[in-house]
């Protein structure tokens, strides 16, 4: 009658077990539910910052320096003109440690050559790397030429012995940094002038900034000119019309004996050379005379060689300087068949036209940059320079002079930004009688007027941009922004201000001419 509930007794510890298994399973399972994964720490390496100090580089700074990381490039400004690239840096890093090459770089520490870009290669102790390249520049971060001279310059006759050391600010290669020289004054009014410009005679040819080797180059001081650039914007834009020979030149900063003299524009001096007035080279003993020469229309007649044609042009030789009694009956005798030429107006005469003596388009191009700046000495004066090279015809260039352009002047009509100037002077005022002629003018300012002409006013602001650090410095050395200078127009107070009239009166040259040539 009990069995049963015997049966029942023996299954109850079997369906306990069964119950704590599945609960035991239940429990394990949960355990193994995934986590969310966790972030991999990333092995990174970082420049914080980097300073350059006084305390650590005794004689060189007078308040600590800081560099401005952008990205993997860090900028450092010296604020002194001296010639110092050799600095100790203090620097903080992530997670690395930092090597120039092969050489640990210490913060506080380490002293090292900033004469070229140096890259600071960052390494984790996990082996991650990431390199910065650190530019170092000093002053206004332009090229600085530092002229040392066994005497002072007082003369535009007589030279000086000295050198020429030359830090390029990071801007462009230079083969030879230290350079052997002679140095003069030159100009004519801008030699009176607190602010000197100078005349450069290397020993031996060499490079300068990236310009072609020569032993011949100008500093230009610019000194009535307050936006410092009339002349550096000219030039521009011949080269960009491809005019004759146009210089090539640059922006510096001259310390002379220790002195910071202001900022001046290196440029190629006027001469027959390989990289200047390309041009046969005559010779003495030369049987073919027929070039190459290199003259300017000059009244003042200051060289040993002049002469004048029959219609008043002031003509001196600029090259060869011996030049020989039938070279110079042979250029004083073409001078004056092209003067003839041009002034017969025999436009469609081919023997006797003036197309059969000059090269029609250098003329083209020179009169454009010319009458766009509206040089006061271009119309007859002074630095008109022509070339005849071998076999060829009489070419106008190159172009030269125009600190007194653009508007820098007061005691002439070509202050002003309407009017004919260069038109009127004395051989292009029969060239422009020729309907030929002014065809050709159009033609070419429709061609250049767009592409490059309107492209000036970029150009402006760009150099002054570049010339921000610069100018203040000048204008410092140089305290004139308030003074008349002459022969200024305008006194207008501030280097912006100077800017800015410059640019309104080429905008206004531009569109009178544009309208005015348009006429043609």
């Amino acid at each position: 009658m009990h069995q049963p509930n015997i049966i029942i007794v023996k299954k109850i510890p079997y369906l306990l077990c069964i119950v704590l298994l599945l609960y035991s399973c239940k429990k394990d399972s949960g355990n193994t539910v995934p986590q969310d994964p966790q972030p991999e720490i990333k092995d990174s390496v970082a420049l914080l910052s980097m300073k350059i100090e006084s305390s650590k580089n005794p004689g060189k700074l007078l308040q600590d320096v800081y560099a401005e990381i952008i990205g993997q490039t860090v900028n450092v400004t010296i604020p002194s003109f001296l010639n110092n690239k050799k600095f100790v840096v203090t620097f903080s890093t992530e997670n690395a440690s930092v090597k120039v090459g092969d050489t640990l770089q210490q913060s506080g520490v380490t002293l090292t050559d900033f004469s070229k870009p140096v890259e600071y290669k960052l390494t984790s102790g996990k082996g991650t790397t990431k390199t910065y390249r650190i530019i170092l520049k000093n002053f206004t971060k332009i090229p600085i030429l530092y002229l040392n001279t066994s005497d002072s310059i007082t003369s535009k006759d007589t030279y000086v012995t000295g050198t020429l050391d030359i830090n390029t600010n990071q801007l462009t290669e230079q083969p030879k940094q230290h350079i052997a020289l002679q140095a003069k004054g030159r100009g004519n009014s801008t030699w009176n002038m607190p602010k000197k410009p100078y005349r450069l005679k290397l020993t031996d040819k060499a490079e300068i900034l990236g310009m072609p080797a020569a032993k011949n180059w100008v500093l230009l001081a610019n000194y009535s000119d307050k936006t410092l650039m009339r002349n550096a914007i000219a030039l521009d834009l011949g080269r960009k019309l491809n005019a004759s020979f146009t210089p090539r030149g640059l922006f510096v900063e001259l310390v002379m004996n220790g002195h910071y003299q202001g900022n001046y524009y290196l440029t190629s001096q006027v001469e027959v050379h390989e990289n200047r007035v390309n041009i046969t080279e005559l010779k003495k003993s030369a049987t073919d005379i027929t070039g190459g020469y290199l003259l300017e229309q000059d009244m003042r007649l200051d060289e040993k060689v002049w002469f004048r044609t029959k219609g008043g042009l002031p003509i001196t030789v600029k090259s060869p300087e011996d030049i020989t009694d039938a070279q110079l009956a042979y250029i004083k005798d073409y001078l004056q068949q092209t003067e003839d030429a041009i002034t017969s107006e025999q436009f469609t005469n081919p023997e006797k036209s003036y197309d059969h003596f000059i090269n029609t388009a250098s003329f083209i191009d020179w009169f454009i940059v010319q009458e766009i700046m509206k040089n006061e000495d271009a119309q007859e004066k002074t630095s008109i320079f022509y070339f005849k090279d071998r076999n060829g015809k009489l070419g106008l260039g190159p172009l030269w002079d125009f600190d007194i352009g653009a508007g820098n002047i007061d005691y002439s009509d070509s202050k002003f930004s309407t009017g004919w100037w260069i038109k009127e002077g004395p051989l292009f005022k029969h060239l422009f009688n020729d309907p030929e002629f002014r065809k050709k003018v159009k033609q070419r300012w429709s061609e250049v007027k767009t592409t490059h002409i309107d492209g000036t006013f970029t150009v402006i602001d760009q150099t002054a941009l570049y010339l921000s650090l610069s100018q203040n410095e000048n204008f410092k050395r140089w305290p004139i922004l308030n003074t008349y200078v002459w022969p200024n127009q305008y006194v207008l107070g501030s280097y912006t201000n100077e800017v800015a009239q410059l640019k309104k009166w080429l905008s206004a040259r531009v569109s009178w001419l544009n309208t005015e040539i348009g006429k043609l």
